[in-house]
């Protein structure tokens, strides 16, 4: 026995033995990613006496220790500067590469970010999503930091000569020794990058009795106590004056609207909850129209003629590139650059975290490719007035012969949001939503919601102007549904969620919804762009529109998710398992999983069974001459669901079911407009299914005219009478 157990202890013994000489060997310490722990370069500005007063005289970079973070190596690299005026201010970032230029690239790299100003208590910006670091979205980002030229550094931090803010350093020293270590009592800065909740406005409503006759809303400013209550709402991002800012610098939100005149320089580029003096560019695809295109029309009555949506474009991507360049992307550098106490050197660059604050979401895919270096990073959806599913889809439905349900709000919200998801995925950047006042109620909680659902970053409410503003009350309680739903749904896969769509069906570029009459006659809320109106091809807007809605409602009840874009020169479409392109032609080509079909027709989905109602119309005149004076009758027979339509709610807040919608097309191709006043509540007689609805309108100009009445079911079948008639002169 004892022979046999001899072997066994020997081997234990010697197990032991290199157990124990393992336990001396040390760990192997990890490469730093940066270049050797206690390097540190002295950098100082040539010709000191010369620099500004807030201008850098000299700065030291170093690197300090290595920390294990997120199953990486990581490096602090550290900044300290003093300035001519003698304040002074550092930064310190735990990085696993070295700092690359682009910001986006050194977020996925960052594991820790802190500033520190002069004597104030240090800040560290973390995102309470994940616990990392938040870097600064101002822009300028690859100027924050030093940048060797020409070639690289040396031992991480060492060149002859480098950048910094815009203006050249020449190395001063260069020592192995110790750097300013982390702050460990630093304020904790906690934001959310994916998830910005705000008011465009630093003034809130003083009561919030709701205003329906179009008048403005008495306005007060914004107190320290509100902001608390609005942040307690769930609310973290918003708009401040220089007073407002000091209450704000601390609390876990984002904040802009200070002016470069009011912000310390460099300091404000650092700071990662300071976003800027603007956040938006505000409807460029309105500004277009309203701006650009009707002074014109109103000059030249040729152009009325001549107008047709690729013009549209044509002058919408002119006006977008003047927004970029001379507009609120610049207003920062503008600020600065008027500022006697700075100095910018070769410093330039355009405000990168604005979004587009956009009505006209089909112009959403230029928006966020048109302009690479400049443009928005975000592309917001601001309703247009009267909105509603209620509202809209029976619109929709009667001007293009789709049947989207109209009790689904998915059939209003979708095509809208597929438009911005669809911009967000091509350009890799982001999209959200606003509520304005005039929002159906009903619709606003679904609408922030399921954009949430569906990855959006930005949720807006309007706080201002007449009935566009959304009551301080309302504001506090639809962030709070937000709140409580972001609670519960925590965990968004924005990555995937950008990417979610299987089809993307694409419009000819200046084709779009038609702004506040979404969904009835026209496109860019212009008379001259009618749907009656034919394209080069003699093929009206109307039927290029349809076969487009009708795609739609095809993804809808087959529980697709698409995204919708013009159909650009160069837009990337990888991924998409479909890909359908409705042309000016008409004809639709159809790409499914490498399979390539031309259509002459939408594809009709299955629809609910059921007998759609049926509408004839009889008009009488006064006169036979301009002006004439009109009554027109519809008669409407319900089918199987009754019919509903409203036009919005009236100078007392109802809505009102109108029934029919009367457009009136004439005397010229390009002369359009609808006959019902928002609110309308039309004189009605009901006998069982039968109805009469009346409408007295009248014409001032001679010709031949065309008027349009239909009517649709709370299913969304619709049925359609035109009137022919002629005015003498």
């Amino acid at each position: 026995m004892f022979s046999r157990t001899l072997p066994a202890l020997a081997f234990l013994l010697l197990v032991r033995a290199c157990d124990g000489l393992h336990a001396d060997i040390p760990a192997p310490v990890p490469t730093p990613p940066l270049g050797p722990v206690g390097q540190r370069a002295v950098y100082r500005r040539p010709g000191d006496s010369g620099v500004v007063a807030n201008g850098i005289t000299r700065f030291e970079f170093g690197l300090g220790p290595v920390e294990s973070r997120v199953g990486a190596p990581c490096q602090w690299a550290v900044l300290q500067a003093t300035k001519a005026n003698g304040t002074s201010f550092k930064v310190w970032m735990l990085t696993r590469a070295p700092i690359p230029n682009d910001v986006r690239e050194a977020g996925t790299k960052a594991v820790r970010y802190l500033t520190q100003e002069g004597t104030e208590p240090p800040r560290e910006f973390v995102d309470r999503g994940n616990g990392m670091a938040v870097l600064p979205s101002l822009g300028g980002w690859e100027s924050l930091w030093p940048r060797p030229h020409p070639g690289g550094f040396r031992d991480g931090v060492v060149a002859r000569e480098v950048s910094l803010l815009g203006m050249r350093f020449t190395l001063e020293s260069s020592s192995v020794g110790s750097v300013p270590p982390c702050p460990e009592s630093a304020r904790r800065i906690v934001l959310r990058p994916d998830m910005w909740v705000g008011v465009p406005g630093n003034e809130r409503t003083r009561d919030d009795r709701r205003r329906f006759d179009g008048s403005d809303y008495p306005m007060v400013r914004l107190t320290r106590a509100d902001y608390a209550e609005m942040i307690d709402a769930g609310m973290n991002c918003f708009r401040v004056d220089p007073e407002q800012a000091v209450w704000l610098r601390d609390e876990p939100v984002y904040y802009w609207g200070v002016g470069a005149r009011d912000v310390p320089f460099p300091e404000c580029l650092y700071r990662s909850n300071y976003l800027g003096p603007a956040l938006f560019l505000d409807e460029p695809a309105v500004g277009t129209r309203d701006h650009d295109v009707r002074p014109l029309l109103a000059k030249d009555p040729a152009l009325r003629r001549a107008l047709t949506p690729g013009r549209m474009f044509e002058a919408f991507r002119d006006h977008f590139h003047r927004a970029v360049r001379d507009g609120a992307p610049t207003a920062f550098m503008k600020g600065m650059q008027a500022r006697a106490d700075v100095e910018l050197g070769s410093l330039r660059f355009a405000q990168d975290n604005l979004y587009s604050w956009e009505t006209m979401v089909a112009t959403a895919a230029w928006q966020l490719t048109g302009e690479p270096t400049g443009g928005p990073r975000a592309i917001v959806f601001e309703p247009p007035g009267r909105l509603g599913t209620r509202r809209t889809v029976p619109e929709m439905n009667m001007a293009y012969g789709c049947q989207l349900p109209p009790s689904n709000p998915a059939s209003l919200a979708d095509p809208v949001f597929g438009f911005l998801r669809g911009a967000a995925r091509a350009a890799d950047k982001q999209w959200g939503v606003s509520i304005y006042g005039a929002v159906d109620p009903a619709d606003a909680p679904f609408l922030l919601t399921h954009a949430y659902d569906l990855g959006a970053t930005h949720f807006f409410f309007w706080d201002n102007y007449q009935l566009a503003c959304v009551p301080y009350a309302e504001c506090l309680r639809l962030a709070r549904l937000l709140q409580a739903h972001a609670g519960q749904h925590p965990d968004r896969q924005l990555t995937s969620l950008l990417r979610a769509a299987d089809t993307l069906i694409l419009i000819p570029p200046g084709y779009e919804l038609g702004h506040v009459q979404m969904g009835r006659g026209n496109l860019w809320g212009i008379p001259e762009l009618n749907l009656e109106r034919r394209n080069a091809h003699g093929v009206r807007h109307r039927d290029v529109m349809a076969k487009v809605f009708v795609e739609i409602e095809r993804c809808v009840r087959l529980g697709l998710p698409f995204d919708l874009a013009w159909d650009l020169d160069g837009l990337p479409v990888a991924g998409y398992r479909e890909i359908v392109r409705v042309r000016e032609s008409g004809r639709i080509d159809v790409a499914t999983s490498g399979r390539h079909a031309v259509r002459n027709a939408a594809r009709i989905p299955e629809r609910p069974p059921g007998t759609p109602p049926r509408i004839r119309v009889e008009l009488n005149g006064a006169s036979h001459r301009a002006p004439r004076a009109f009554q027109a009758r519809a008669f409407v027979e319900e089918g199987t669901s009754p019919v509903y339509y409203t036009t919005g709610t009236d100078g007392r807040g109802v809505q009102h079911n109108a029934r029919v919608l009367w457009e009136l097309y004439g005397p010229l191709d390009e002369d359009y407009r609808t006959l019902l006043e928002p609110g309308a509540d039309p004189r009605v007689t009901r006998a069982g299914n039968r109805l009469e609805i009346e409408l007295p309108f009248a014409v001032d100009k001679p010709g031949s005219y065309r008027l349009r009445a239909a009517t649709t079911d709370e299913q969304g079948r619709s049925a359609v009478a035109w009137t022919g008639f002629v005015v003498d002169r």
